[in-house]
């Protein structure tokens, strides 16, 4: 034992501390800090997930890029009468007048000559299905209703932004009433049955049930003025507002969509649903309509376009 250790055990016995009551003390030392370590990080833990949504907001309105400005509907002028008697028309071949049977009114009446803009954004009013946030065994069915709701309050001239919970949720009542005088329920209602439903309730004049729409198609459509109503596979849609693991069924609103190919919904299956971005191949994968209850990833591909 050299003298420098004998010295500093003289000092450690001089304060009546041993060597192994010093190493005991090190060594809580050290575990009271690894325990006030642990505790520091389970209590930020459980701060973060408290604040999960919160955060999410914030990342989502950090990193979303600025939409379109939202265009309004625009009425088609009434043709004005005309004073006079109108002029023979011109002979023209009779070819010319038949429209070809594969032609649509969405690949027709909004076919633009010029190619459609990067990109485009209607100003459809929002709701959610559940106006005032009571996810009830009736609200979580009323997706196609608040669908088809927001389309007619757009037409109607609403203007964009939420609708007023009462309002909302006095149409989606009112909507479920006739659905279940016109269809016995109104649960899971097909892209055909909901299209009844516009043309019997709101007077649509037209509604077009598209099969396997293209994406050009549904842009097309937007840019005519007409917001198309999507039925898919709701869990396909991958939203993390949905409560896990999301509805099997769900439809949802296309309003416009970005010059980065993705498309501008109002989801009323979510109070944060308004302008909500999926990616077009999202949509497109997730587009399924109700087949009975059967795999909802067998149902057919199909939109919906309303004209007033």
């Amino acid at each position: 034992m050299s003298v420098r250790t004998d010295v500093r055990s003289v000092r450690r016995w001089g304060r009546g501390v041993s060597v192994t009551q010093e190493y005991d003390f090190l060594f809580m030392r050290r575990v009271k800090t690894c325990f006030e370590l642990v505790i520091f990080v389970v209590v930020a833990f459980a701060v973060l997930y408290s604040q999960r949504v919160a955060i999410s907001d914030w990342l989502r309105e950090g990193t979303a890029p600025a939409l379109p400005e939202a265009v309004s509907y625009q009425p088609k002028p009434e043709p004005a009468e005309s004073q006079s008697p109108p002029p023979p028309p011109a002979p023209v071949e009779t070819e010319s007048l038949i429209t070809p049977p594969s032609a649509t009114p969405l690949q027709t009446e909004a076919a633009p000559s010029a190619p459609l803009p990067h990109a485009y954004n209607l100003s459809v009013p929002f709701t959610p299905q559940a106006p005032f946030g009571e996810w009830d065994a009736v609200h979580k069915e009323t997706c196609e209703e608040a669908a088809l709701y927001m389309v007619q309050a757009f037409y109607q001239g609403v203007p964009e932004g939420k609708i007023e919970a009462q309002t909302a949720e006095n149409e989606i009542q009112k909507i479920i009433a006739f659905e279940n005088q016109l269809f016995g329920f109104f649960e899971d209602t097909t892209v055909v049955q909901t299209a009844t439903l516009a043309e019997m309730m709101y007077g649509f004049e037209q509604t077009e049930v598209v099969e396997n729409p293209t994406i050009e198609q549904i842009k097309t459509a937007v840019v005519a003025g007409h917001p198309v109503i999507i039925p898919t596979a709701g869990r396909l849609l991958g939203n993390p507002y949905y409560t896990a693991p999301g509805p099997i069924y769900h439809m949802l609103v296309v309003r416009g969509y970005t010059a980065d190919g993705k498309f501008i919904t109002n989801d009323a299956g979510t109070k944060r649903g308004e302008a909500y971005l999926y990616d077009f191949d999202t949509v497109m994968d997730a587009m399924h309509d109700w087949n009975g209850g059967q795999d909802i990833t067998g149902g057919r591909k199909v939109a919906l376009v309303v004209y007033p």
